[in-house]
């Protein structure tokens, strides 16, 4: 019996490290210009929002139970939308409850065909440069493609993935 304590004892000191970081993003942690917003239902904003202020009220109270079920809540509406899961919660939650939606269509093949292909080459150095986790490359790719989308009067909210062309032929 006295082994057995000694072994949970043990197994407990070198768990400590892993139980103290949460594998969820952090309030500190960074996106760029929210592009998901917009994405979700505004019933599934909504809920996604409530969740997100009982985190954060959950955080400031170090409260590991309600911040990790609160974080699952989140997590399964950002899988819902094929968000990627390393997306900040920040990045998602909107002030008020919704957000502004706007009909992506709208903004579709506004680009010159010599801008699109500026802009469909800087989002795929975006993306690549996203999954290798380099933000400096990150933000100047988005420099890019917020540049272009001024030009043509797009809002910056709206999804880059929705204005790169991905075959649409533009």
């Amino acid at each position: 019996m006295k082994r057995f304590i000694d072994v949970l004892a043990v197994l407990l000191v070198l768990s400590l490290p892993a139980m103290a970081q949460s594998g969820y993003p952090s309030d500190s942690d960074r996106d760029y210009a929210g592009q998901w917003q917009g994405r979700i239902s505004s019933d599934d904003q909504k809920e996604f929002n409530e969740h997100y202020k009982k985190w954060q009220e959950a955080n400031a109270k170090n409260d590991q139970h309600d911040i990790n079920k609160h974080a699952r809540e989140m997590e399964e509406i950002i899988a819902r939308y094929n968000i990627p899961r390393d997306t900040p919660f920040e990045t998602i939650a909107t002030g008020n409850g919704y957000s502004r939606h706007y009909d992506v269509r709208e903004y579709q093949g506004r680009f010159s065909k010599d801008d699109q292909k500026k802009f469909d080459e800087a989002y795929e150095e975006w993306l690549e440069h996203r999954r290798k986790g380099d933000r400096d490359d990150i933000a100047k790719e988005e420099g890019k493609m917020q540049e272009l989308m001024a030009r043509y009067n797009i809002p910056r909210d709206v999804s880059y993935d929705a204005l790169a062309s991905g075959g649409r032929g533009y």
